[in-house]
């Protein structure tokens, strides 16, 4: 990756803006971070633009761009990225697109890229996407997004999203040479998410559907162990794993709120038999006042913390479990 000099716009998933940042923090050539929104974080890079590229939280990269400045100040940021910032990764000849609805702003903004930047106007294939969000004009760098970082995975509709994914890995607090088991693997975004921040983990993903464990074993290849069984009867001595982070069916798209009444008992008794004494537990539900009372006549576990999680129209909550006699970190 290139060295650069850049000030750049994050997106991430809303309730994971302070995991963003502390990553962020962590990287030597990340500095001047800033919240903007719920879901957008400013930062400075200078440096190699690979230690930002390796950071899995956030799911696009933009240059924020001055709309009420006028056209000239409106592409001084383009101009110096192009010069000695991300958009120096791309090349001479850029493509770009403008995605805005209104055609008169559009056919504008194109002429007026084409003629001082000398960038081609691209609409199917863009590597600069120029468009109008809630928090203002931005250049997405379409090399940066999520997919194009870290691969296109094969899903199916109710398969966790990658940036969740994330997010529920970073809540495992996952440690090198650990055991960790995902009852719900579904496609295997979290197994791969695990496997991303700590590639020494021990990492393995049940599932009963097994067209879910096929197309799980095609994202995966050989870097995870996979087998058809049941999250309430586990394949695994007791004792024997150290970290379990599923996504739960919520009841709507997979199973329902009444098959939830007796899944959710089952499924705590199991974690209960397999987790460790020193284990942790990450759940995800929608079905969280089910979860709660679950977790409540269970006692074997108890919730250490929580976090609430927006995205597509859902808002499930993340629940983080260890033992009664542990405190979570």
């Amino acid at each position: 990756m290139f060295g650069i000099s850049d000030r750049l716009v994050l997106r991430t998933l809303d309730g994971a803006v302070d995991l963003l940042m502390e990553e962020l923090r962590s990287l030597p050539s990340v500095h001047s971070i800033r919240q903007v929104s719920g879901v957008v974080v400013e930062c400075t890079v200078d440096g190699w633009l690979g230690e930002l590229a390796g950071c899995a939280l956030y799911s696009t990269v933009a240059i924020a761009l001055p709309g009420q400045s006028g056209l000239c100040g409106f592409l001084r940021p383009l101009e110096r990225s192009s010069e000695s910032g991300v958009l120096k990764t791309l090349g001479a000849r850029i493509g770009f697109r403008v995605g805005v609805q209104d055609p008169a702003v559009r056919q504008g903004l194109i002429a007026a890229v084409e003629d001082q930047l000398g960038w081609v106007n691209r609409p199917g294939d863009w590597d600069v996407n120029l468009t109008c969000s809630t928090d203002g004009w931005i250049a997405e760098v379409g090399s940066l997004s999520w997919m194009r970082r870290f691969g296109q995975l094969e899903r199916l509709p109710w398969s966790t999203t990658p940036l969740v994914a994330e997010v529920l890995v970073r809540l495992a607090k996952v440690r090198a040479g650990q055991r960790v088991v995902d009852p719900f693997c579904g496609t295997g975004t979290i197994l791969l998410a695990v496997r991303r921040r700590e590639p020494t983990l021990r990492v393995v993903g049940t599932d009963r559907d097994p067209r879910a464990i096929a197309i799980a074993r095609r994202n995966a290849g050989q870097s995870i162990d996979l087998a058809q069984a049941t999250a309430d009867a586990l394949p695994f001595p007791a004792g024997s794993v150290d970290r379990v982070i599923t996504n739960l069916p919520f009841g709507k798209q997979v199973g329902s709120h009444r098959a939830n009444r007796t899944l959710y008992p089952a499924v705590l008794s199991e974690i209960d038999r397999v987790l460790a004494a020193d284990g942790r537990a990450v759940l995800l539900t929608e079905d969280k006042r089910l979860l709660r009372s679950a977790i409540e006549q269970q006692r074997a576990l108890k919730v250490a913390r929580h976090r609430l999680l927006r995205y597509n129209g859902a808002t499930p909550t993340a629940h983080v479990l260890t033992r009664p006699h542990r405190r979570a970190p």
